[in-house]
């Protein structure tokens, strides 16, 4: 992952997925922030049975944006909405977005 351009809610989905895979030292390297340990260790608070002490400082997965006068930006408030983003390469069909069956990738 590259840390300039990957959000603390990519990080929740990184340490959940490297969990379910076994993975018990989950950490980060270069350009990792505080607000990415603290994804990890959120996204694990069940298993580690805590919460880190700095999940008081905000409220999880953009809880504080529903103190917006603007709708469209209340409704990002939420773990699904969160989980469920696509995120945008610029590119007319980037990788993340599933390719429809029967479909191919241009890659130009």
């Amino acid at each position: 992952m590259e840390t300039r351009t990957v959000s603390r809610f990519d990080v929740h989905k990184y340490a959940r997925a490297a969990y379910d895979l076994g993975v018990r030292y989950i950490g980060g390297c270069c350009g990792f922030e505080a607000y990415h340990i603290r994804a990890i260790s959120e996204e694990l608070a069940k298993e580690r049975g805590r919460l880190p002490p700095a999940s008081q400082k905000h409220e999880p997965w953009g809880g504080t944006l529903k103190q917006s006068a603007f709708g469209y930006i209340r409704e990002r408030a939420s773990e699904e909405y969160w989980r469920n983003l696509v995120p945008s390469t610029g590119r007319s069909v980037p990788p993340t977005h599933p390719v429809k069956a029967g479909a191919t990738r241009k890659t130009s």
